[in-house]
């Protein structure tokens, strides 16, 4: 059975003015279905970023994301 949500090295970097910032930087997660888990950090940590992603509203710099077992990039609906 997949996860319900699993990542692999997740990375989103903003540009601006020539420099990178990162937002999330090589997050793994693995989330069993059914299983409650709480995203926790301070301001700047990327928790919103990361669900942005997660519910396919942005795309990652690099990395993978799954929920259910289909990919938030290629699989998208």
């Amino acid at each position: 059975m997949p996860y319900a949500i699993e990542t692999h090295n997740l990375t989103k970097q903003y540009r601006s003015q020539n420099e990178n910032h990162p937002a999330v930087q090589g997050l793994d997660l693995s989330i069993q279905p059914g299983e409650l888990y709480g995203l926790v950090g301070s301001d700047g940590a990327g928790k919103s970023t990361t669900i942005r992603i997660l519910a396919t509203v942005i795309l990652p710099t690099s990395g993978e994301a799954q929920i259910g077992g289909y990919g938030v990039i290629d699989q998208a609906e």
